[in-house]
């Protein structure tokens, strides 16, 4: 009798596990809704009255960032490390585009 019951037992077991994979694969799709890359026009300039800017001190051009305290030459967007290329884009203005040829406070260099 003991040899039914622990047959019983290790195929609930198995089923409860086929149940709890099936669930939690059911719930992948529901993860990745938001991975839809963003296009460039699809993202608006960022604005000089974006508090995150002002803040950083983010310029347009590198003429308009040259009477900024710790501005250096060269250092503009399209060579940061938080400056996506493929849709002007930049990791610290969520949604918003920047000029490649910007330039913040806030400068990573990208890595070699």
């Amino acid at each position: 009798m003991s040899d039914q019951s622990s047959g019983s037992e290790k195929r609930g077991s198995t089923r409860r596990r086929f149940l709890q994979l099936a669930a939690a694969s059911a719930l992948i799709p529901l993860l990745n809704i938001h991975s839809r890359p963003a296009h460039a026009e699809s993202l608006p300039p960022l604005n000089d009255t974006n508090p995150t800017a002002a803040g950083l001190f983010y310029r347009k051009s590198q003429e308009g960032a040259k009477a900024v305290d710790g501005y250096q030459e060269g250092r503009k967007c399209d060579n940061c490390s938080l400056y996506t290329a493929s849709n002007s884009g930049c990791m610290l203005f969520p949604g918003k585009s920047v000029e490649p040829a910007g330039w913040c406070k806030a400068w990573v260099p990208k890595p070699s």
